[in-house]
């Protein structure tokens, strides 16, 4: 089970990393974060550290699973979460708030991912191996291009919250929809694609998979 940000992360690992994990006779559920409950279910996605707190102690209560997994955004990492400081930057900042989530729940089954540095960056992977939608031109194209390429790799793009993936995305293709183009550039890349110009990702998924009865 992953405990998800919201419904662009869930559709990006059921649509595309839940197959590849079942291949491997591995099921993986992606459940979006609960933010209130209402007369007509669940409100979903981000919100306060209480919301991620309360759903990540209800799922570890479940001794069937193996692996409890969270997805969350560097950028989308709540303020009164386990080790946030409001300077922090970096990617040794990034690790010491993943350490500080291991350490808060003291699980060896649980496997925090704080995405380096937006779930944007598999977008950019895929429109990086040559994938696109209808929603991009050639010209917004050739920019990500450019820019992951001078980043380094797609989960390298990144100058601060105004330049991030999501943000670069959208100044060049404004037409970008989160949710349906994120999921479609992900299933046209592939989990293989993603993983390879993902080291970061590759690394949390293997660890997620590795306590998986055999």
């Amino acid at each position: 089970m992953v405990l998800v940000e919201g419904q662009t992360e869930k559709d990006i690992l059921e649509s595309v990393f839940a197959p590849m994990a079942k291949s491997r006779s591995v099921y993986v559920y992606p459940i979006p974060v609960t933010t209130s409950q209402t007369p007509k279910g669940p409100n979903r996605g981000g919100g306060t550290w209480g919301n991620y707190d309360h759903s990540l102690r209800n799922l570890l209560k479940g001794t069937h699973l193996s692996s409890v997994g969270l997805l969350i955004d560097f950028y989308g990492y709540p303020r009164n979460a386990p080790g946030y400081v409001s300077n922090g930057k970096g990617e040794s900042y990034r690790l010491s708030l993943e350490q500080a989530l291991r350490d808060h729940f003291e699980d060896p089954r649980f496997h925090p991912l704080v995405v380096k540095h937006e779930i944007e960056a598999l977008a950019l992977a895929s429109i990086s191996a040559g994938h696109s939608t209808g929603a991009f031109s050639a010209k917004a194209l050739k920019q990500l291009i450019k820019d992951v390429e001078a980043s380094g790799g797609p989960e390298e793009v990144n100058n601060g919250p105004d330049t991030s993936p999501s943000k670069r995305i959208l100044r060049v293709c404004p037409e970008y929809r989160k949710v349906q183009h994120g999921r479609e550039l992900a299933e046209l890349a592939g989990a293989e694609e993603l993983l390879r110009q993902c080291p970061t990702f590759a690394a949390w998924w293997k660890s997620l998979l590795e306590d998986a009865p055999s």
